[in-house]
């Protein structure tokens, strides 16, 4: 073991002991005294935002029998991840986590308690959710937690821009290289060569995320080409592959149809929320996800509009993402079983079918049955968002890598599409850095499993 792993693992020694003593210092253990009524009373931590209401699977659960009583916390979103890892390190989590970062960031870190004896128990359906949802609640051939809910992305087009260009508003691209044809007919300029309408933009630099979509163009095609970025044993990364370098490749050579200068000038011009390009009209087609639902009857209910699967090269499938909201056992809960009992309900159909009705935000189920039923299926677009799910790969790309893999995809995609560095360059770059990080996660991961009971609760 080298040297700098040696001290890393020593400096995360006395910072683990110091947070424990403080955790003992500064922990109440009263203030989880529950009545002794005969019942299992569970403790669940959620995170909020704005809004701090009881969640409705909660009260459901607390309803629908009288041994189990959860207690619903909200967390706020600038310190959940502090206050769980500080409850777990100090021996006393709460029974259930809600959390939507990466799964595997938890359990490598050893704090969550994996469920795969819970789910053999009770002979749980592990296929009622969507594929890439289960990819994204597995790591190292365990199952963490369960996916409770999620984003669908599919491909959005104005009709009124595209019948403006001379097209046909019914029949919108289905391969990529049509979207390239039909962004140059929708393009328009003032009389002093500024954009004013784009066809498509597909994003090259993680500073678009919002603005052009929340999602890579690029790793999008390279996923609808076969690649893998990472092989099956986890150990081993591939950022230039053919696949890889092709989807970049076509968006190098998307941006020569246009002035690179007069380009960043309208990107610069555009917004977020209800100033998001596609909302104000000024760009034509974009992959979103199924939020944009919302915001259009929100901002724009006059806007035609279509949504369509996601193009692909031709003789190709389709793809798409997906994360997940998901629903944990802490390691060190006190009460895993009746934990499990109510995470086995919230992510029932019948139960995410009704939560749906309850709010009125937007969720996409991560149960499939759900997802597929008749009440959930509202809308042709909804069939698009469902029939996308099947073809979503998860984001956690490289899951002891996940920052650094982004930070490094966007990076080499960035230099390609300026001319910085050839792909090629780019993206083998990009690889070394990946697999450096991965590699250094890696070794801390052995050891630590090495010296703890990875098998334990």
């Amino acid at each position: 073991m080298g040297e700098g792993l040696k001290s890393a693992l020593r400096t995360a020694g006395f910072i683990l002991f110091f947070a424990v003593v403080l955790a003992a210092i500064f922990w109440d253990p009263n203030k989880h005294e529950w009545p002794k009524d005969g019942k299992t009373h569970i403790r669940y931590w959620y995170i909020v935002a704005a809004e701090d209401q009881i969640p409705y699977t909660v009260k459901r659960f607390n309803e629908s029998q009288d041994s189990i009583v959860v207690h619903a916390t909200p967390i706020p979103w600038q310190e959940h991840e502090k206050k769980i890892l500080t409850a777990v390190l100090s021996g006393d989590p709460p029974d259930v986590v809600s959390q939507f970062v990466p799964v595997v960031r938890w359990a490598s870190r050893m704090a969550l308690r994996p469920i795969d004896d819970l789910i053999q128990d009770t002979g749980f359906d592990m296929s009622v959710f969507f594929p890439a949802l289960v990819d994204e609640v597995r790591w190292s051939g365990r199952t963490f937690a369960l996916p409770a809910n999620t984003a669908s992305y599919a491909f959005f087009y104005n009709k009124k821009l595209l019948a403006e260009a001379g097209l046909n508003p019914d029949r919108p691209p289905q391969t990529w290289n049509e979207v390239r044809e039909y962004s140059k007919a929708i393009t328009r300029y003032d009389d002093q060569g500024r954009m004013l309408v784009a066809g498509f933009l597909p994003p090259f630099s993680g500073a678009h995320t919002g603005v052009l979509g929340n999602l890579s163009i690029a790793a999008l095609q390279a996923w609808e080409l076969g690649a893998k970025f990472l092989s099956d044993d986890g150990k081993t990364v591939n950022m230039d592959s053919p696949e890889v370098l092709r989807a970049v490749q076509w968006t190098k050579d998307y941006y020569k149809d246009y002035d690179f200068g007069t380009v960043q000038a309208f990107i610069g011009g555009l917004g977020t929320g209800e100033q998001q390009g596609f909302l104000t009209g000024k760009i034509a087609m974009m992959v979103l996800d199924m939020s944009f639902l919302d915001l259009i009857r929100r901002y724009r209910p006059d806007l035609d509009y279509g949504v369509v699967a996601t193009p692909s090269f031709s003789g190709y499938p389709t793809a798409s993402m997906a994360g997940s909201w998901w629903l944990g056992i802490p390691r060190g809960a006190a009460h895993p079983r009746a934990a499990w009992d109510y995470m086995r309900f919230a992510t029932r159909a019948d139960i995410q079918l009704e939560e749906l009705a309850a709010r009125d935000d937007d969720l996409f189920p991560a149960n499939r049955l759900a997802a597929t039923d008749s009440s959930f299926l509202v809308s042709p677009e909804m069939e698009v968002f469902v029939h996308q799910m099947e073809f979503a790969h998860s984001p956690t790309v490289v899951p002891l890598a996940h920052g650094v893999f982004w930070r490094e995809f966007y990076g080499a995609l960035e230099r390609s599409v300026y001319g910085q560095e050839a792909p090629e360059a780019a993206f083998a770059q990009a690889e070394t850095q990946v697999q450096e990080s991965l590699d250094r996660s890696s070794e801390y991961d052995e050891y630590v499993r090495a010296h703890m009971d990875f098998t334990s609760e």
